[in-house]
């Protein structure tokens, strides 16, 4: 079975980029959203097995989107993006329930190996990883 994944970001370039190269990796990409008040309503609609989310994003950011997606679902996957190295975001996005963090920008099989590894894995991430 190919994992279902939505992809957050405000770079429709990145969202179009890693969609294409997902695809060609059987992941199947659901839909993409802009900020984390549109990824919150994709979730809602499409229930994909993963959520791939940037953190930094105009109105809405990934740290909202990640905090309302984990009240519809409390075992959702989310993978969460940042460029940022600061140890205090880390913290908090592990506490609002980030299955994964990656830096940004991470090599793509990077990032498809760990769409694999998490989609359906029933057990909740008890601790995050940031892979280099």
């Amino acid at each position: 079975m190919n994992p279902t994944v939505i992809l957050i970001d405000d770079y429709e370039d990145i969202t179009e980029v890693i969609s294409e190269y997902l695809g060609f990796h059987s992941i199947n990409v659901l839909a993409t959203g802009r900020n984390g008040k549109q990824g919150v309503e994709l979730y809602k609609e499409y229930l994909p097995d993963v959520v791939v989310s940037d953190f930094l994003m105009p109105k809405y950011d990934g740290l909202y989107g990640l905090e309302q997606i984990r009240k519809i679902n409390p075992n959702a996957k989310v993978i969460m993006m940042t460029g940022s190295i600061d140890d205090n975001l880390h913290d908090e996005l592990r506490s609002a329930g980030a299955s994964v963090i990656l830096p940004k920008p991470t090599p793509l099989n990077i990032l498809i190996e760990t769409i694999k590894r998490i989609a359906f894995d029933n057990t909740v991430q008890s601790s995050n990883q940031i892979s280099n």
